[in-house]
């Protein structure tokens, strides 16, 4: 006779929810534990409530808060949508190069100790590197657009940190208000790759110099697997699908729900061909592998695509007539969207279109007076207004 394990119905949350204890028990950094208990408790009835109501009394809904964590799935999801479209009206309809600057392996047993040490000693290794690159290439002074997103993962949420780039395939000559685009193979890997090696071996020397304890195996490492240090590049002529690829990744979580399937202590992770099975105690130890330091920076903007860089961008702009912009309702740059901000589907009646108005706070698991008094003890829920909205 054989024995079939039972599949759930759950989601990132619910593995949390069901491992509180552990979490609570693990020795984690402050910000990592929070993070856990953050996505344990988003939404729930450990949140505060507050109670909104239609000033003409159509419609009431209680909701719990979310957690604003930006490393937490459901807090995120809009984030994402926003920053896509967001960057695809900021950056301009041409020829871009596709970077991808990596980190080496020995680094990472070292990582946690000092994460943002070695993911800033990454960004500014490949900064170098591409500011390298274009002075070898042009030989006037122009100014691209570059986006660095820091992704810390590989398919199946394993640790591995690296950099994507996406930078125009030239830039913009301010002195004759003209667009120069590069004469030849610009970020050719052959040609170039030995740049990034020798930056980076450079940028880990001061770092072993300014951290001896991390011992002479460290040195050596650096020493006998400098030229493995690469970086890949490939131009495409459609940048709006590379940032379809970065939102994926990005912001909350790099997993999609659909790719997980649970099976009693089981989680399996499912992305193509590649697969992986984790008890969910140690998903939780990958999933939080990836939570960063407070205040890191995952997404920088340089050049025309800076936030500086307003102006110059505006005038390139109109130096292409068939430049794609249709996402003008949102005119805010993308880095603005890297803030916590919790997302308000309750913000109009669904009825009359009237602003909801707060009516009533509570606290962790309390239901409002309100609520109990017209509703009893099954309050409308936001899946309830959702439906209705619809």
């Amino acid at each position: 006779m054989s024995t079939f394990g039972t599949c759930y119905c759950m989601d990132t949350q619910d593995i949390f929810i069901k491992n509180l204890e552990f979490i609570h028990s693990a020795n984690l950094p402050k910000h990592v534990k929070k993070t856990a208990l953050d996505i344990a408790n988003c939404r729930t009835n450990a949140m505060n409530g507050h109670l909104y109501q239609c000033p003409e009394k159509h419609f009431s809904v209680f909701l719990r808060n979310s957690c604003n964590n930006r490393f937490c799935p459901k807090c995120q999801y809009r984030n994402k949508a926003l920053w896509n479209d967001a960057t695809k009206n900021l950056i301009i309809n041409t020829d871009h190069y596709h970077l991808v600057f990596k980190l080496p392996s020995f680094c990472y047993p070292f990582i946690t100790a000092f994460y943002k040490d070695f993911v800033n000693l990454l960004f500014d290794a490949s900064k170098k590197t591409i500011s390298k690159i274009l002075k070898l290439s042009f030989n006037k002074d122009v100014i691209p657009g570059f986006i660095m997103v820091l992704h810390t993962h590989g398919k199946l949420n394993q640790f591995h940190p690296h950099i994507h780039v996406l930078i125009t395939d030239g830039g913009f000559d301010k002195l004759n208000h003209k667009w120069i685009l590069s004469q030849n193979s610009l970020f050719d890997f052959y040609q170039f790759n030995s740049i990034f090696q020798i930056i980076l071996k450079k940028e880990l020397l001061a770092f072993y110099k300014n951290h001896p304890s991390l011992g002479i195996s460290f040195l050596d490492c650096i020493n006998s697997n400098y030229k493995s240090f690469a970086f890949t590049s490939e131009k495409i002529n459609d940048p709006y699908s590379i940032i379809d690829y970065f939102t994926k990744t990005i912001k909350g979580s790099n997993i999609n729900e659909q790719n997980l399937k649970f099976e009693d202590d089981i989680v399996s992770i499912n992305t193509g061909n590649f697969s992986s099975s984790l008890s969910q105690k140690n998903f939780i130890k990958r999933f939080l592998l990836h939570v960063l330091p407070v205040g890191l920076k995952t997404i920088r903007y340089f050049g025309l695509y800076s936030t500086k860089a307003k102006n110059s961008l505006a005038k390139v702009k109109n130096l292409f007539p068939d430049e794609l912009n249709i996402y003008k309702e949102n005119t805010l740059h993308p880095e603005y969207f890297d803030q916590q901000f919790d997302f308000l589907p309750y913000k109009f009646c669904p009825f009359c279109k009237k602003h909801m108005i707060l009516i009533e706070k509570t606290l962790p698991f309390e239901t409002p007076f309100f609520v109990l008094n017209t509703f009893g003890d099954d309050p409308p829920n936001l899946d309830f207004f959702n439906s209705i909205a619809a």
